[in-house]
């Protein structure tokens, strides 16, 4: 799809839930806005898959909620975790709340069509191969590559929403390091999955291993199998083999995969700084570290409104400079920056299986411990909940 303009208020690079969702919000507002992404949807894209309870209130905020419903995601009331073959325990979300299994295949294309209903341009198959600057350096629009040859697209501001390996990221040299949390992930389809209703499941396997499953609607499954990047020449060139192979040696042989293995890593992508003069990163493409159950569409949704908050006031205010971008800068560090540290500490958790056994034994003992535990990573409760003398008794009596 060609768009035949050359000049934007708004060109959002990436249409995946948080570029799309900016898009929605910026053109709903009367922003011109053009929405850029490589591939034609619909399209698959490797994630877990789980949307969690706060997630799903972004996207009723959002007014996509029914489009969701209609599509018939799985409901999730919460997370089994444990050691492979080792002691597991339940965390409950809080009752009248609750997240989903959606395939990104059908979310992505909501959000999608949501946006273009809302007044945004689309321009898809298309690649965006760097940024324009200014005489002082500023970003000035993005330089697209298509099926007519390249262009140049020029806009007031360029919001990068492009994920992982974020061209736009790179370009601007806003990544802090390489990164340090070495995983990769396999994701694919299955069929045959006879959990507990409403459970999705983390199988710890070994140091930074883990079998992820979670429904996602109409009888099929997500399961994600990650491994350390150490690992990743086990797999041979060969990700469906390696992926069946594992879910046979850990017990799952009876899951029938329905499509191809897909793959993504690494899980660590920290920033120096989501702002620049011109420019705005939202989503992974504004720093990531392994969202554990279902927090990284939410921090997509919740980024993005915060995000066309500051792109209306930039644009209103004729100033699109980084120190006028400033606020969300600082949103961001307060809505997401306690749960990183969170996930930080679940991470040496899940990593170690002993030490994940043991943690397992006592919350199943516990069982309000982990459902603190459940529902901070479902965004449905700060984290500073976990830093009381109310939560810390439950560890006693």
């Amino acid at each position: 799809m060609m768009d035949t303009r050359d000049a934007y208020d708004v060109v959002v690079v990436g249409a995946g839930p948080a570029g799309s969702a900016a898009a929605a919000r910026l053109a709903d507002a009367g922003h011109a806005v053009l929405l850029i992404d490589r591939a034609r949807f619909p399209r698959r894209k490797p994630c877990a898959e789980c949307v969690n309870p706060a997630g799903v209130r972004a996207l009723q905020r959002l007014g996509v909620w029914d489009d969701v419903v209609a599509a018939g995601p799985a409901r999730l009331d919460g997370w089994r975790i444990g050691p492979h073959g080792g002691a597991t325990f339940d965390g409950t979300f809080p009752e009248g709340v609750h997240g989903i299994g959606i395939p990104r295949e059908t979310l992505d294309h909501i959000l999608f069509r949501h946006a273009v209903a809302r007044g945004a341009r689309p321009l898809t198959g298309a690649r965006v191969t760097d940024v324009l600057r200014g005489p002082r350096g500023a970003v000035t629009g993005v330089r697209v590559q298509g099926d007519e040859g390249e262009r140049e697209i020029r806009a007031r501001l360029v919001i990068g929403a492009d994920g992982l390996r974020s061209v736009v990221l790179r370009r601007l040299d806003l990544l802090r390091r390489r990164p340090k949390l070495g995983k990769i992930a396999l994701t694919a389809h299955v069929r045959g999955f006879a959990g507990a209703p409403g459970r999705g499941e983390v199988h710890v396997t070994g140091r930074r291993a883990c079998i992820g499953i979670a429904p996602v609607g109409g009888g099929v499954a997500n399961v994600t199998v990650v491994i350390p990047d150490e690992r990743s020449g086990e797999i041979g060139g060969d990700p469906g083999g390696y992926f069946d192979a594992a879910l046979a040696s850990h017990g799952f042989a009876s899951l029938q995969r329905v499509d191809e293995v897909l793959a993504t890593g690494p899980f660590d992508c920290p920033v120096r700084a989501a702002v620049a003069d011109g420019v705005l990163l939202v989503g992974d493409a504004a720093g990531y570290y392994d969202p554990f159950t279902g927090q990284g569409i939410f921090r997509a949704l919740r980024g993005a409104e915060l995000a066309a908050d500051a792109v209306a006031a930039a644009l209103r205010a004729g100033d699109t400079s980084a120190r006028a971008l400033a606020p969300y800068e600082r949103a961001r560090r307060r809505a997401f920056a306690p749960g990183e540290r969170v996930q930080r500490i679940v991470e040496t958790v899940v990593s170690r299986p002993r030490l994940l056994g043991a943690v397992a034994r006592r919350f199943t003992a516990r069982p309000r411990i982990a459902d603190s535990i459940i529902r901070v990573t479902g965004d449905v409760a700060p984290a500073r909940s976990l830093f009381t003398p109310a939560f810390w008794a439950a560890w006693v009596w």
